[in-house]
């Protein structure tokens, strides 16, 4: 998990992961579904996800620069993993979250 997480804004496969720990590709995916819980191209997508949203409430990076920050292949990829995963989109969630911390702040 440790190398994933250094790896969330590039663009390393799965695979590539399984081959760093000398692993099959199908054993790590077994195994690491099985110690986590999700496979670990969904652990990822969640990592990236939880990322830009860091990103998105400390920054004032771009949208397209927040996505490439991340891993995502462009911004339209980006949009549409962030809105699968937490109902809005990016831009969206950024106003929902700085008018909250404005609000409570």
């Amino acid at each position: 998990m440790r190398t994933m997480r250094r790896n969330l804004g590039s663009a390393i496969s799965i695979s590539e992961i399984a081959s760093l720990c000398r692993l099959s590709l199908c054993y790590f995916v077994r195994a690491f579904t099985n110690t986590v819980g999700i496979a670990p191209y969904a652990w990822f997508v969640q990592q990236r996800i939880a990322y830009a949203k860091r990103l998105l409430t400390e920054t004032a990076l771009p949208l397209a620069q927040v996505a490439l920050e991340c891993g995502f292949s462009d911004q339209a990829h980006f949009t549409k993993a962030f809105a699968k995963a937490s109902g809005y989109t990016p831009a969206k969630w950024r106003r929902r979250t700085t008018f909250r911390e404005g609000v409570s702040g």
